[in-house]
């Protein structure tokens, strides 16, 4: 008898817990992507000659997102979201070589479109982020500004959906190159509580 009510209570627990799926957190694999730029402030100082570009290719780029809906109108749902995205290692190359991380924390709002098995959605926030050269000795925490976009799949489990997406970060000025343009562009898992 007490295996039957745990087993009801669990499923009991379960379906409360889809019925009620105001929080969600997503685990997102990509690469970032950046225009090549000019040298300026502490490259600048470095090469002594500051002509030519610096590359910035594409590098692997995690994110993790946490995200609590405010409002439900059941077509629409605004939510207040934390988006960490970080890349680990990225090469610059041109007349001067180096590498970096960088790290963008930018919250903000979402806005959610509920389709069956799609939701569509765009995201606007800002925060901070930080730049760290290991190689060049600098590191510097400036502004951060991202836009965003993309969609949520869902899947036969109701608490497991999957997300694509598209950010943009714009960010002040890093002191060892200028590349202010960071295009995130990712897929992963989105776990719905």
């Amino acid at each position: 008898m007490f295996k039957k009510f745990l087993v009801f209570f669990f499923f009991l627990f379960l379906s409360i817990l889809c019925n009620a799926q105001s929080n969600d957190v997503g685990f997102l694999v990509g690469g970032i992507f950046s225009p090549d730029s000019s040298p300026k402030g502490f490259a600048c100082v470095a090469a002594v000659n500051c002509s030519g570009t610096l590359q910035t290719p594409t590098s692997v780029t995690y994110e993790g997102v946490l995200a609590h809906r405010l409002l439900n109108l059941h077509l629409a749902s605004l939510h207040l979201e934390l988006p960490v995205v970080g890349t680990p290692n990225r090469d610059v190359r041109g007349f001067f070589q180096g590498s970096y991380s960088s790290v963008f924390v930018t919250p903000g709002l979402r806005l959610k479109v509920s389709l069956p098995g799609l939701s569509p959605f765009v995201s606007v926030g800002g925060g901070i982020a930080h730049f760290s050269a290991s190689n060049l000795n600098g590191s510097n925490t400036t502004g951060a500004f991202q836009v965003g976009g993309g969609v949520d799949v869902s899947t036969p489990i109701p608490l497991i959906g999957l997300r694509a997406e598209v950010r943009e970060f714009y960010t002040g000025e890093p002191n060892f190159y200028t590349n202010k343009q960071n295009l995130f562009v990712g897929g992963g898992i989105v776990l719905k509580f």
